[in-house]
């Protein structure tokens, strides 16, 4: 009987794993998480693979991913020596099979990947139902979405600048005098170190972006925006007009947002956003009233407001198209 992992193994406890920062209650955590699923498996060989290719264009100078491979080895074969021996196994061989690969790029010209620093670009890919997560040689982190795509240039620290082709989640980290671009399709980011949603499909006749947190500049041909938090632009490629929405960007990027002891009148005014509706408070004092509690953008308004008044100890009743809280 497979056994659950109780704390959410996140990209960054991925990358202290790889830099052996994690305490041995952390690291057990880590290893149970990698053996509960191929799909697991993927990520950690993934990651480890991206973290080999920061070694070699000398852009993550303080990580020691081969020691921490041997030291992770050696912790599955004390739990079982006979299966967890079988499984560091395969990914060792997965991931000397991923180095020889590099090695046979910066051989080769015009293959996958280059690592000379002679501008070459390194490019990744999102196949139709992945989801990858990349570290960046800077530690900036990329959720790269399906049918999705980014390229960057083999000297990444010296000058940040990745291409996107679909749709992807930035989490940039901030370096003094170093920009970080993203351009798709005729649209531009410039990052001050920030969080944000980026979407550009070839096939789309819209790009969009949501900022959730810090600051960016979205630019096109004829249109230069800057974006202050729960902002999205929508650029039209056809008509090349901009338009700003105000938006909760949690919920607009993830589906979901957790309220930590906010007022009833916030939670309402985000779920008018969500659900294009309007809720009104038979009195007015009723939205100074703390709400605790997860919005999931997937379920139908109803359900929702039954966990938000149940919640605060209000009720809720419709009146044609409005919806009315009442005591």
């Amino acid at each position: 009987m497979q056994t659950e992992t109780l704390t959410e193994i996140t990209e960054a406890m991925l990358v202290d794993f790889i830099d052996g920062k994690l305490d041995p209650e952390q690291m057990a955590q880590v290893e149970q998480w990698y053996d509960e699923s191929e799909e697991n498996r993927r990520s950690l060989e993934q990651l480890y693979y991206v973290v080999k290719l920061h070694d070699m264009t000398a852009a993550v100078k303080d990580i020691d991913p081969a020691a921490s491979l041997a030291a992770f080895k050696q912790r599955i074969a004390k739990r079982d020596s006979e299966q967890k021996a079988n499984v560091t196994k395969k990914l060792t061989t997965k991931v000397l099979r991923y180095s020889a690969a590099i090695v046979a790029c910066m051989i080769i010209v015009g293959s996958f990947f280059m690592f000379r620093d002679r501008g070459e670009m390194c490019e990744i890919f999102a196949d139709a139902g992945q989801q990858k997560v990349i570290v960046l040689p800077d530690k900036s982190t990329v959720e790269l979405k399906a049918n999705s795509s980014i390229a960057f240039n083999s000297n990444f620290t010296k000058k940040r600048e990745v291409k996107l082709d679909g749709e992807a989640v930035f989490n940039v980290v901030k370096m003094e005098g170093v920009p970080f671009t993203v351009t798709a399709k005729g649209a531009e980011i410039i990052v001050k170190g920030t969080k944000f949603h980026f979407k550009a499909y070839s096939d789309c006749s819209n790009i969009e972006a949501v900022l959730i947190q810090g600051a960016i500049d979205f630019s096109t041909h004829s249109h230069n925006v800057a974006l202050k938090p729960n902002q999205k632009v929508v650029y039209d490629k056809g008509s090349r007009r901009v338009n700003i929405i105000e938006v909760d960007a949690e919920l607009e990027v993830f589906g979901k947002r957790f309220f930590d002891a906010e007022p009833l009148g916030t939670v309402v005014n985000t779920l008018e956003q969500v659900y294009n509706c309007r809720i009104s408070f038979t009195d007015a004092r009723m939205e100074n009233i703390k709400f605790t509690g997860t919005i999931d953008r997937s379920n139908l308004l109803d359900h929702t407001l039954k966990i938000v008044t149940l919640t605060t100890g209000t009720s809720f009743r419709r009146d044609g198209d409005a919806i009315i809280i009442d005591r």
